[in-house]
Formats: C-alpha cells, structure tokens, sequence
C-alpha cells in the first residue's frame, strides 16, 4: 500500500527570480534565457549572479574582525577614563598626533552610537513594514535574528557596491521612462476613481508637474503614475495601491485649479462636464474647484484615521502648501504637522539605503521614495517656517540621509511653461521658449542643502533661546564671549559662501549678467532662495547697529542692498519670461524681504520735495509692491505682506508731509514753496485690518493702500526702472536718518497671541519676557552686535567670480 500512494519528492532547488519580478513584485518561473513574466512586458530579462562561497566567508571573517576591533575600541575608552583621574600617565606621542588620534576615535565612536541608536529605533512588524518606535516603548518590536542576516545583495546595498548602484540607478531610469509613457492610461483611470472629467484631470496635472512638483518634490511621479493605472474601480472601498491615494489625487487637482482659465473653462468644460455628469453643467468654475477642494479635505480627513502611509503624507504636505496660499495659517501648520508626525511614525527618517539590511521587502524604489520624502518633509517644514515665523518641527539628523538621488531621469527631461490647453489672451503672447533639460532632481539637492543652513540660521540668530544667549554674551565683555557671540554669524555667512561656491554653472543666475529667457521656475525659486537668505542673515546686524559707518553694519547694509537688487531683477525676468501668474508663493515671499529693504531705503534717501513715486520706483519698490499686488489675486496671503509694506511707506510720507506742513509755514511771506506730490488715497477698512500689526510691529501707522504704479502682467512687457542699475544696485550704503529705525517683521505671515496693543521691537523691552513671549515663534527682529567683526573671509570669497 505505501508502495502505491508514493509521493513526488519535493525540488532540493528553489528556483530563481529575475531582477526584472523582483523589482515589480511579481511571480517568475525562473525559465531561461527569459521567464515568461518579463516576455509579456518585453523587458530584459537578466537573473543576478549569487556571490560564491568564498567571498561570503571572506565577509564573514571581515566582520568577525571589525567586531574585534570595536571591542578594542570599548575598552580603550574605558581604560583611558578611568586612568584620568590617576596622577601618574604613561608616556604619549606628540600632541599633535595626540590630538589627532583622539579626534579620528571620538569621530569614529559617535558615529558608531548614532548607527547603533537608530538600529535600536527600528521597529518591524510581522508583515515587515519599518516603523518606529524606541526601545522604551511597550510595543517596540527589533528585527529578528533573521532579519539580521539578510541576503548578500542588501549586504552589498549596504556597503555602498558601486555596481549594485548602477544597475539601481539603470533600473530606475528605465522605469520612469516607461512609466512617463504609460500615463494617459493612468489619468483615465484617475480620473474615473475620483469622478473627474479626464480632460480637466489631464490638464489639472499638466499644471501641477510644470509648476507646483519641481520644487519640493512630494511625490514620486513614476510610482504614483503606476499605482495611480492599478486603483481597483470596483471595489471603491477597497485598499489603494502603495503609492496611490484616491485623496492624495484629489489633493493635487484641487492645488492646481488656480491656474485654470475661468473664461475657458466655462467655455469648454462645461459641456465635458454635463456629459460627464448632469449636475455639472450648472457648476461654475469656483464651484468646481471648491467642489475638489472639499472632498480633498473630507478624504485627508477619512485617511488620518487610518494607519500612516505614504500617499496620506505626500497629501498632507501638499494640502499644507495650498492652505498657506490662500492665508490659513492654522490649517497649513495642522496639516504639515500631521505629515511630519506620520513621517516619524513611518520610520522615514531612518537611514534608507541602510534599511534594506533589516527589511527584505524594500526594494529600490521603495528607498529612492523614503529618501525623497525625508527631504520633502525637511525642505518644506523650513519654507513653512519662515512663512509663518514659527520654529521649524521636523528636525531630525539629515546625516543619515544622504543627498544621493538614483533616479534623475528628471535631469534631463525637457521643461516648458505649460499655460493650460487654451491659455489666457496675456499668456498666449508670451515669448517663445524652447524645451530645455528640467534639473529638476539637481536642483531639489541644492534647495536641500540650502534648507540645512536655513535651520541653522532660524535656530542659532531667530530663535528666542539664540536672542536669550546673545544678552547674556553681550554683558560679559570677555574676547570669549564676543566670538561666540559671533560664532553663528560667521559660520552662517560660510556656509552660504560654500553653498554658491559649489553650485553647478546650470542652476546659477548671475544677477550682473541676466539670460533674455529665465531658466525653469523651480531654478528661479532656487536663486532667490539664496538671496532671500543673505538678507535674513545681515539684516540683524544693520538692525542691532549702534554706528552703521562701522564694518560690520556697512558691510551688511551692502549685502541687504545687492540681494535687494538681485531679487528685484530675477523677480523681472521672471515676470517678462513667465508673468506673474505663475510665480510661487516661496518666490513672492522673497519679494516681501526685499521689499522690507527697499521700503527702508526709501525712508532714508526721500528728499522732501521729490515726486514719491518717481523716489519709489528709482530704488525698486514701486515694481516689488505691483508683484504683491497682482499675485494676491491668487494667492490671498499675499494681501497682507502687501499692507505691511504699504503701511510703512506711507507712514514715511506722512512724515515727509508734516515737514513739509512746517516748512510751508516759513514761506507765509508770500514766497513758492518746494512741490511736492502725495497722491496716496485714504486707506480703507478693509486693508487696515490687513495691515493690522503683530506684537512685534510699529502701531501708529494706517494701511497704504495700493500706489499709483502699475503696468500689466503680460509676460515681457514689464520694463525696469531706467535709474534701477545706477541707482539701486551700485549703491553701497546710504547715511540713514536720524533716530533709531526698525526693519519690517520678517515673517509676515507671523501671529503672536498677546494681542495687538504690545509691541516688542525695541529694544527697552526686558529680553526674558521677549524670550518668553515669543514661545514657540521666531524673533522677527533680532539684533546682532557686530561693529567690528572680521570680514577677510568674505574678502577670499569675493576674490572669486562669483556673484555673492
């Protein structure tokens, strides 16, 4: 009888699986020369070789000996803390080498305790998704000790193989071709998952790939595209793909509806829509776009229950920078703060190309979207940050994740400003733009970079501790206490030195010699980024000036007036290239720091007499306040940034006015007085409570409204101010008026909570009740004593030709 129910003996060999299965998660058959799977997709079809059994012990053996080198390292500190208290020491090397040594072994040991420490963070869950909870937690589950013997090719990953990053970076590139070609497959289903005409999520996504994802990056196109052509439309209930979010689309559709073309849409689109469906027809283009922009709302909120994904960060983040456009501040910082928190949840901010060693199931582009998604996170919590003036909340160590991107198919994708299918009569005029490569992956490195000096520039000069400090410095006149008091500044100003220093020849924009064509919009944001940046950093210093003919005050007046400058003629260019449609939020927060500059300038150089707003236009405001102006229209934030500047300007006409006022009296003899024009309109009610101050604002001004300068948003028609380049940007310093002036806020977004009747500029108001006002916000006047701090370092610098 057993004889007769024998049973096939099982395979000894497991068969193999193609990189091909393996990177789209599928079943191969391990048939060769090609499996069956990769013939469907027409894909190359190639099996990794495993490595032999000799370098696996040689891997082994490796180990075994680095493990013994810690352990010789372990006891080392501990024998030399423990003979510190003895009185006699045994004989040492030279100092130097003394010193060295003790410096490369405190270097390798912290880094030793920071990838030990985030080993011990890690949490995996049976199914192996990363999570993370600390040791302390009750529910903190370690990879097993299988988790901790992973397959030789993660092992690889892990030390940095250079050809396992080339087929990576090869596999990547490939995929994101072939996923850019299969996405009007995706739209359709999209678009059919979010009950959206597929024309309009056509062209909806058009805008948003072209001007809102290039800069912050936060999705991944290929896998979102992808995940997006997957959505089930049967089971609506049913689970999302990984990368794909029925919310997260409706996220990105209500963000781009802005920049349609009303008069077109009512035109074109609302037959599609009464096809579509026989509500639609009746639906205007406001109602259309609050319609996405609800349930964009009311599906985040549905996905805020649910466990942390990465579709809900990515569209928690981009509902975040849509709230902060249209002036919800509260919900932006809501929004962002949930996305961070979820991000942590997620373990993002665990070093990706390391977690392959404990988690199997990560594949390639699953580190390659973590990776991105940490410095979306980072970049986009600074950006945030200056907005509101709030201290940014994602700061984990940016060590761990390295700026090293494997899919830069994005690089050399051609960019070309996309006005809509049937653009506005302004926008059709544009000039003509030949397609060029996008950098779009190159250029998200270098905001990156720059967003670490931002950090860095909020937490040492603009934190309320950083002004704390500085008092304290400040009354003990120790050598000591100077330099460190200094020490941020400079490290700062370096930091920004090196940042243009290395930044690649096609992301730069010389502000002395301007292109007849501005570079893609995401570049621009770029540029002004780091002139907006160099303002933030030498405005404390002018402002906390007790003699501005010193070194220090002059030479950072000079640098507030050459980003001034660089930021009013890129904001040009842009405007002549692009118009002013388009332009970003982030860049019209540039303006609004030069505009503090130039507003300052204007009060010091008006000459009683002199035609307002011929003294406005001559140093740049005058184009700088239009640019507030007419983005408001879409970007409702901007209402105010655009008051507070007014308000100080006409403020400092009135002054002019009531000196006039004295003057005129002298001349009751009969004799002409000088004439002098102040057309400036009485302003309304509206835009005083636009204009109405923060604690940290002057209170006695009114509102300025909107000036008599004014030229059309066509791109290419606006013209620079003819003494622009002999008046504003060759001028060094300017004696300022007498009395002690304050700067704007910095942060004209900023919202204290003790009301408006306090003010906290001065600098009589005591520094702890400031420290403790400010609470979580941004000081957005803090005062550096700086009169006679060395500049050779930026004497080196501007030997080079390279515009700071």
């Amino acid at each position: 009888m057993p004889s007769e129910v024998e049973q096939k003996p099982k395979s000894k060999h497991r068969k193999s699986t193609c990189a091909g299965c393996r990177r789209r998660k599928s079943k191969c058959d391990g048939k060769t020369p090609k499996c069956t799977t990769c013939i469907a997709y027409k894909d190359d079809c190639h099996y990794d070789k495993p490595p032999s059994l000799a370098y696996v012990r040689s891997l082994e053996e490796e180990i075994q000996e680095l493990k013994a080198q810690l352990r010789q390292a372990k006891t080392q500190v501990w024998l030399s803390r423990a003979g510190s208290h003895d009185d006699k020491k045994l004989p040492s090397a030279s100092p130097a080498s003394e010193t060295a040594g003790s410096q490369s072994s405190g270097q390798a040991l912290a880094h030793r305790n920071r990838h030990v420490k985030w080993e011990t963070d890690i949490s995996v869950d049976e199914s192996g998704s990363v999570a993370f909870h600390n040791s302390t937690s009750p529910i903190h589950e370690p990879p097993s000790s299988q988790r901790h013997h992973p397959p030789i090719a993660a092992q690889l990953s892990y030390n940095g193989n250079i050809h396992e990053d080339q087929r990576v970076k090869r596999d990547l590139i490939y995929n994101a071709t072939h996923q850019r070609q299969m996405e009007p497959y995706a739209i359709a289903n999209g678009a059919l998952k979010t009950n959206i005409p597929k024309e309009i999520s056509h062209e909806l996504l058009k805008y948003h790939w072209c001007w809102q994802h290039p800069l912050f990056l936060f999705v991944y196109r290929p896998a979102f595209t992808r995940c997006m052509a997957m959505a089930d439309l049967n089971t609506p209930s049913g689970p999302d793909p990984p990368y794909f979010s029925e919310s997260l689309l409706k996220v990105v559709h209500a963000h781009s509806a802005r920049f349609l073309n009303h008069d077109v849409y009512q035109e074109q689109y609302h037959s599609v829509l009464s096809r579509h469906s026989p509500a639609g027809s009746s639906m205007s283009a406001g109602e259309f776009m609050q319609k996405m922009t609800d349930e964009a709302r009311f599906g985040l909120g549905m996905d805020m229950l649910k466990n942390s994904s990465i579709p809900t960060i990515q569209a928690l983040l981009q509902q975040s920078a849509r709230e902060v456009v249209f002036g919800r501040s509260s919900q932006a910082w809501t929004f962002s703060g949930v996305a961070f928190r979820m991000a942590l949840d997620m373990g993002i901010h665990l070093p990706s190309d390391k977690l392959q060693t404990f988690v199997k199931s990560l594949t390639a582009e699953d580190i390659e979207i973590r990776k991105r998604l940490f410095w979306s996170c980072y970049t986009w919590d600074k950006i945030l940050s200056l907005y509101l003036g709030r201290m940014p909340g994602f700061t984990p160590n940016t060590d761990e994740v390295p700026l090293t991107f494997m899919d830069d198919y994005s690089d050399s994708d051609l960019w070309a400003p996309y006005y809509g299918e049937t653009p506005t009569p302004e926008l059709a005029n544009a000039p003509n733009y030949p397609p060029c490569p996008g950098y779009v992956v190159s250029c998200f490195r270098q905001l990156c970079k720059i967003c670490v000096i931002l950090n860095d520039l909020m937490h040492n000069i603009y934190s309320s501790e950083a002004a704390a400090r500085r008092e304290v410095e400040e009354e003990d006149h120790s050598a000591e206490a100077k330099a460190a008091s200094e020490a941020p500044f400079v490290r700062i100003s370096r930091d920004l030195r090196d940042w243009l220093i290395s930044l690649p020849p096609h992301l730069r924009i010389n502000p002395d010699q301007m292109p007849s064509l501005a570079p893609p919009v995401h570049i621009m944001s770029l540029n002004l980024l780091y002139h907006t940046t160099v303002i933030l950093l030498h405005r404390p210093v002018v402002l906390g000036a007790r003699d501005m003919s010193a070194p220090g005050p002059a030479r950072s007046w000079q640098m507030c007036i050459q980003a001034t400058g660089a930021i009013h003629d890129l904001i040009m260019l842009q405007a002549n290239t692009f118009g002013l449609n388009h332009v970003s939020y982030l860049n019209t927060y540039s303006v609004y720091i030069a505009a503090t500059i130039a507003v300052l300038r204007f009060e010091r150089e008006y000459q009683p007499g002199e035609d307002p707003a011929v003294a406005a236009q001559k140093n740049g405001l005058s184009f700088l306040l239009d640019v507030l102006q007419k983005t408001s229209s879409t970007m409702p934030a901007l209402e105010r940034s655009n008051a507070i500047i007014r308000k100080r300007m006409k403020a400092a006409l009135d002054r002019q006015k009531a000196q006039q006022g004295q003057v005129r009296r002298t001349y009751s003899n009969g004799s002409t007085p000088p004439n002098a024009k102040f057309s400036i309109p009485t302003p309304t009610s509206h835009q005083m409570d636009l204009a109405q101050p923060t604690a940290f604002q002057a209170l006695s001004n009114p509102a300025l409204v909107h000036g008599a300068y004014s030229q059309p948003d066509t791109p290419g028609s606006i013209v620079a101010p003819l003494q622009w380049q002999s008046g504003m940007r060759s001028s060094l310093y300017s004696e300022p008026a007498h009395g002690s002036e304050d700067f704007l806020p910095a942060f004209p977004g900023q919202q204290f909570p003790v009301g408006s009747e306090h003010s906290f500029g001065s600098n009589e108001v005591d520094p702890h009740a400031r420290t403790a006002l400010l609470g979580y916000n941004l000081d957005p006047h803090p005062r550096l004593s700086s009169g006679d701090i060395d500049w050779n370092f930026m004497d080196s610098f501007e030997g080079q030709s390279v515009h700071m």
